[in-house]
């Protein structure tokens, strides 16, 4: 009974704890380091880790959204990258998913889009990457219409 009890009370200790460290996130310290673009993957696992993935809504969201579409797009060498990271953490990876949203209707359509671009090399993945290029490509251009208008 009383070694049920000490295990009831830590865990209620580390319940409180990591509510405390819910509260403890600065938000406006996630912003300001959201001026520089991320360099890679690594950085990007860096700020989920540093602000627990809370600070990721409203203009962050879009500033997040921004700099993934940036990383795929200008660092595609790095996809390995977060493919490692999302493998060791998959709530960094469902993080990247929900923030990774090029939203084709806010553009033309053409073929030299960003977007267009993007569903291009993820439809031609490498095979050790394809299931990853495939969850990408469901955040990428997700409109029917819009992938048919980019072409092959």
């Amino acid at each position: 009974m009383k070694a049920r009890f000490g295990a009831v009370a830590l865990l209620l200790a580390l319940g409180v704890a990591g509510t405390a460290n819910a509260k403890e996130v600065d938000c406006s310290a996630a912003e300001r380091s959201l001026g520089t673009p991320f360099a890679s993957w690594g950085e990007a696992h860096s700020y989920y880790e540093r602000f627990r993935g809370r600070c990721s809504d409203g203009a962050l969201s879009e500033a997040l959204s921004s700099q993934f579409t940036q990383l795929l797009s200008k660092q595609w060498d790095q996809l390995p990258e977060l493919q490692r990271l999302g493998s060791g953490d998959p709530e960094f990876l469902e993080w990247v998913l929900l923030g990774v949203y090029y939203d084709p209707e806010e553009v033309e359509v053409n073929a030299s889009s960003t977007a267009c671009r993007l569903l291009k090399r993820l439809q031609a993945c490498q095979p050790t990457q394809r299931a990853l290029c495939e969850r990408l490509s469901t955040r990428v251009g997700p409109s029917r219409e819009y992938v048919r208008a980019c072409g092959a």
